[in-house]
């Protein structure tokens, strides 16, 4: 062997086994050809707002689930169009305001398209995933991702008023893309599309609010509407505070503030106002508003909690008792 070859083998090694690496990122033709047979773009009220997909319950019963915020009222006419353009009629059939989830009950003649699995629990972090919808109201486009973090989160949601449940992707989301199906390299839904994180100057920080799977499975199973509890407000981390408003508080307070403040709702029924600080909730101490929010949901709307919360500018902190409401009963 020349010594120009015997410096090129070792370097082939290397890069031959990359190839079988980068196929893996990509969809099989078979899953692409059932992805986009269950994707489909949700119309309401003869406009079309977004994507869904549809899926089989364990009875075989095909339906079309999509974001519950392309509604307007739970009273709009729906439909469904499928990738060759066939036109089905839909109907809202039960919605999860919390996960802002939508349940459609659709023409049995759609059930010839069949039906995507549902993926057992959130895909671990970094791995590939895939959001198919018409994005930029274009035909079904297909666009990459990866999970950008696996933990559930909760973040403020201007539809439902209230906070959303969600896992974290990265990746390419612009306008329309709401209610469309993420899937995994298996033909598996994973989530569905909700929400962009926006930055203080562009139009996407391309972080994606995806609903977690056990939320669809749940929706399908039940086909009830959901009871959502709800505080009447939105929480931020004092940490994340500009530094004018950490100066209202004794050095090292640690909490939740809260802003705003929806009138007439729980946080305002308790006495708490824009700008408190909520120090902790049944005797826990608050940093992270999962802390606050996970508790929150972790009981049937309607229950109470005890809230140590002080205001701007006091020193001493009061205990206040929250009382949650149902956020799909404000939906009408």
């Amino acid at each position: 062997m020349s010594i120009k070859r015997r410096a090129l083998f070792p370097l082939l090694c290397l890069l031959l086994p990359l190839a079988p690496a980068e196929a893996a990122d990509e969809l099989s033709a078979e899953i692409l050809k059932k992805a986009r047979s269950a994707a489909v773009e949700v119309h309401i009220n003869g406009q079309m707002r977004g994507g869904g997909a549809l899926v089989r319950d364990s009875s075989g019963s095909v339906f079309a689930i999509t974001a519950a915020h392309l509604f307007h009222t739970p009273r709009d006419i729906c439909s469904i169009v499928t990738h060759s353009d066939e036109i089905f009629p839909a109907s809202l059939s039960a919605y999860d305001l919390g996960h802002d989830l939508a349940l459609l009950e659709i023409d049995p003649q759609a059930a010839k398209l069949g039906g995507l699995r549902l993926a057992d629990a959130v895909p671990r972090d970094t791995q590939f995933i895939y959001n198919l919808g018409p994005a930029l109201r274009r035909r079904m486009l297909i666009l990459p991702g990866r999970v950008a973090d696996s933990r559930i989160s909760y973040t403020d949601f201007a539809s439902s008023k209230g906070h959303i449940r969600h896992y974290f992707a990265a990746g390419i989301n612009p306008v329309f893309t709401s209610g469309g199906m993420w899937i995994n390299r298996s033909g598996e839904i994973v989530g569905i599309q909700h929400g962009r994180l926006l930055g203080e100057k562009a139009a996407s920080s391309g972080l994606s609010l995806v609903s977690p799977p056990a939320a669809i499975r749940e929706l399908l199973s039940t086909r009830n509407v959901a009871s959502t509890p709800g505080i009447g407000g939105y929480v931020w981390e004092l940490r994340n505070a500009d530094t004018d408003m950490l100066e209202k508080f004794p050095a090292g307070t640690k909490g939740l503030f809260v802003n705003p403040v929806f009138e007439g709702r729980p946080l305002s029924e308790a006495g708490i106002k824009a700008y408190d600080l909520i120090l902790s909730c049944d005797g826990k101490s608050l940093t992270r508003r999962f802390e606050l929010l996970s508790r929150i949901r972790s009981k049937p709307s309607g229950s109470t909690f005890e809230l140590v919360v002080i205001t701007p500018g006091k020193e001493l902190p009061r205990t206040v008792i929250l009382r949650t409401e149902s956020l799909e009963s404000l939906w009408k």
